[in-house]
């Protein structure tokens, strides 16, 4: 939860006297009651401090008070003023000075019922975390029933009924991607479904089609201080529940085609208006299709590993990414030339492919690049 909605959305008595450096926007992981001068050792990032001021004997209290926050990366503070009738001097300015925002509870009011609506909403947000999880599993399986993902949908608070934009997207390192994401898109005619997977996010945008028609443009024009680059995969509008699931693992083919366009600073997000790359096409092909040529193609090479031992699709891809290049290939793969070789040899009577000719190559290095995380790398043995 972020801090603003907990001073607007609820109840408590809550006003603003320093927004802080972020705005209210810090995010709000923990209520914490002290009245220590120094409670740095007791903090955690997120932490909401709540204080009474009975820590304040002079002004030169304030800022060490406040520093502690702030090195803790606090959420913010809000001061209690029942006990000391006013606000401690020198605290305003030495919050402003480090970017902490700082709040006043209204006298008639206790800190309990903030401490319990911080409690309430981050039970409640791990709740739909969950929910969410679920349901980005369901539309990542094979078997997703258009009734029971209409079903997640109305239980999150989106319309089935009404079309998604379903976005795959990182940034490199560090905490708060689908907060910042979710920041960003969030706006009237939309309920926004935001899944964090370490670096990654998954995000479903559910509205009006006029109200999704933005997605991508705001994405390519994001700003994400403090990470290195957004990259990410856009899919077109659903028609149905029945696409969502197509529409998941378009966006995170399109979000490992973002991926493989180099270095830079500037947001680079894929989309049906931008098909650059043969990931990009081969994203726009129905995933049961994908599925059937990659099992003709490598399931002779899975079964022969399985039984074997041996790593010949790695070998393949090895050999196919080094161009075709023997000497390179051994090399990566730290063997003799000869091994390579007779490996090569065997790939070709498996598949009764030739390496030596480029549609076969092109073929085969197609049926590998459909062997994807959005499968879960799931060898190519299983029927088509």
């Amino acid at each position: 939860m972020r801090l603003r909605e907990l001073v607007h959305e609820f109840d408590l008595g809550l006003s603003v006297v320093e927004a802080g450096a972020a705005g209210l926007t810090g995010e709000v992981r923990r209520a914490y009651v002290t009245d220590l001068p120094d409670p740095s050792r007791f903090l955690l990032p997120g932490d909401l401090v709540l204080t009474s001021c009975l820590w304040y004997r002079e002004p030169a209290d304030s800022r060490p008070f406040a520093a502690a926050l702030a090195r803790s990366r606090a959420a913010g503070l809000v001061v209690g003023l029942l006990v000391t009738r006013a606000m401690p001097a020198g605290l305003v300015a030495a919050c402003a000075e480090l970017g902490l925002p700082l709040l006043v509870i209204a006298e008639d009011r206790s800190f309990t019922p903030v401490c319990e609506t911080v409690l309430a909403e981050k039970q409640r947000l791990s709740l739909q975390q969950r929910q969410i999880a679920d349901l980005v599993g369901v539309l990542g399986s094979d078997t997703a029933a258009p009734g029971e993902v209409s079903a997640h949908l109305r239980m999150l608070g989106a319309d089935p009924h009404l079309p998604t934009v379903v976005v795959a997207a990182s940034a490199g390192p560090g905490d708060g991607l689908a907060e910042n994401l979710a920041d960003l898109l969030a706006a009237p005619g939309r309920r926004l479904l935001v899944h964090a997977d370490d670096d990654k996010a998954v995000l479903l945008v559910n509205g009006a089609a006029e109200h999704l028609d933005g997605v991508a443009a705001e994405l390519s024009a994001a700003e994400l201080p403090g990470r290195p680059r957004l990259l990410a995969g856009v899919s077109e509008r659903t028609a149905s529940v029945s696409d969502l699931g197509s529409a998941l693992e378009i966006a995170r083919r399109r979000l490992r085609s973002a991926r493989g366009h180099g270095p830079g600073r500037a947001p680079l997000v894929v989309s049906g208006s931008k098909v650059d790359s043969h990931a990009v096409l081969l994203s726009a092909l129905p995933a049961r299709l994908r599925r059937s040529f990659r099992h003709h193609m490598l399931t002779p090479l899975a079964d022969y590993d399985a039984v074997h031992g041996s790593d010949l699709i790695g070998t393949l891809t090895s050999f196919l990414e080094s161009c075709g290049s023997w000497q390179r290939s051994a090399e990566e793969l730290h063997v003799h030339v000869n091994t390579l070789r007779y490996r090569i040899q065997r790939i070709e009577q498996l598949t009764g492919r030739s390496l030596s000719s480029m549609r076969d190559r092109v073929d085969l290095y197609l049926a590998l690049t459909c062997l994807d995380v959005a499968e879960n790398n799931q060898p190519a043995t299983g029927t088509a």
